[in-house]
């Protein structure tokens, strides 16, 4: 018997499978469209060179709470003044970029947050801001005006892996969780601060950096498709990628996306919440 979260999965069809990640000439054309653009790098490096229109939205400014924690924030009010502010729309397409392979997947947090919400054109420029310097797109340092959005969340509960998923996955051979933190803190160090080390039993191992090239872009889809498939991470099943705090599994998330996987979902909580708990299991 299929799970109840695979079951509530199954009619959300990727809306932009291939299309998830864009490279620097899709990016422009994107901006000249008029879509949002997002800045995963947070304030301080937003301000030293952005792309043009873009604002910045840290991941952490829109969490539920502010110490080792990867909720996302629950006031749907907040989140759509964050979102409205940096010029998101519900009827216009959203670009996310982050700092490539200098970063920690922020982008795709960003991207997962934008799908959970609802928003339904969502793209992630492949290889971060490094790619669209190398690319000679246009930079600036400059606040530069950015008409306000009007950004309704409509959340998608099927696309977040609550705690109590997560736990019924661990005994359901139809769900895969999919650990795409480092391997020394799969095997239990916590550099990071989890209050106890370890995995989440079954879950299997794979860090999300080593879907990408040297350059921070993505390894080419058949690449991408071998590496999923030699840990069990196929298009039938149900897959909750989990980190320490929900990013990296973000981006583990909107690789997936952009593979055409349908039944994904998020663990924003993550070690951070589940090691907070005794009475649950580690290996």
């Amino acid at each position: 018997m299929p799970s109840l979260l695979a079951a509530m999965l199954l009619n959300l069809a990727p809306l932009h499978a291939g299309e998830v990640f864009v490279d620097a000439a899709r990016a422009a054309a994107l901006l000249d469209a008029g879509a949002a653009v997002i800045d995963a790098r947070g304030d301080k490096a937003w301000a030293q060179g952005h792309l043009p229109g873009s604002r910045p939205v840290a991941w952490t400014s829109i969490r539920a709470g502010w110490l080792r924690t990867g909720l996302l924030t629950e006031d749907a009010a907040a989140l759509a003044r964050t979102f409205s502010a940096a010029g998101v729309r519900d009827d216009a397409p959203v670009l996310v970029y982050g700092a490539g392979a200098a970063g920690w997947g922020e982008e795709g947090r960003l991207f997962w947050t934008l799908e959970y919400l609802g928003h339904g054109d969502v793209h992630v420029l492949d290889g971060g801001y490094p790619a669209w310097v190398a690319a000679g797109g246009a930079v600036s340092k400059a606040k530069d005006p950015v008409p306000a959005g009007a950004f309704t969340p409509a959340p998608v509960p099927a696309r977040r892996a609550r705690v109590d998923r997560v736990a019924a996955a661990v005994s359901d051979d139809d769900v895969v969780l999919w650990d795409t933190r480092e391997r020394r803190e799969y095997d239990g160090a916590t550099p990071y601060g989890e209050p106890r080390g370890g995995h989440i039993p079954g879950a299997v191992h794979l860090w999300y950096a080593d879907l990408l090239a040297p350059d921070g872009t993505l390894l080419p889809t058949e690449a991408l498709t071998a590496a999923l498939t030699a840990q069990g991470i196929t298009p039938d099943k149900t897959v909750i990628p989990l980190c320490t705090g929900g990013v990296r599994s973000g981006f583990g998330y909107a690789v997936l996306r952009e593979l055409g996987y349908p039944q994904v979902a998020n663990y924003d909580g993550s070690m951070w919440e589940w090691s907070a708990d005794a009475a649950r299991p580690l290996e």
